[in-house]
């Protein structure tokens, strides 16, 4: 009598082999996505502080031109201005204070920038810098040195 082999398809170790290399690529791969996107994230928010500097600088060269006038986080910040009239797509505003702008980015981070210095004429720009960002988690973590 004939004997039928089937050699059709993979063997239970090749399946458990292949199933192993996949676990090790994605608990390599998993944390350095998360990385990535926290970076990602954070240039986000580096260049939003970068527009608000700019726009900074540029409400103070016309109060020094017209001579009078402060301005705060609401006029930078606001729908008709430099950095409203950008519409950065996936940003949205929590809350604008005179003093604070806070903001999300895709992924839960949330940014809070802070005027920490008003705006001496004719000398001095506003002073702007990034207090705190929250992660997805809820951690509150500094980003001062930004």
């Amino acid at each position: 009598m004939k004997t039928v082999k089937n050699d059709k398809g993979f063997t239970l170790i090749e399946l458990i082999i292949v199933i192993i290399i996949i676990g090790i690529l994605a608990a390599v791969a998993v944390p350095k996505y998360m990385e990535i996107k926290e970076q990602a994230s954070h240039a986000s928010a580096q260049g939003i502080l970068a527009a608000l500097r700019g726009a900074s600088a540029l409400y103070y060269a016309e109060a020094n031109l017209k001579g009078s006038g402060n301005y705060n986080m609401i006029t930078l910040v606001g729908s008709g201005t430099v950095v409203g009239a950008a519409n950065i797509q996936g940003v949205t505003s929590s809350a604008v204070g005179e003093k604070t702008f806070s903001f999300f980015l895709p992924g839960g981070y949330t940014y809070t920038f802070t005027i920490l210095t008003d705006a001496a004429l004719p000398t001095t720009p506003a002073g702007i810098v990034c207090t705190s960002w929250v992660a997805a988690a809820g951690e509150v973590q500094s980003c001062a040195n930004w």
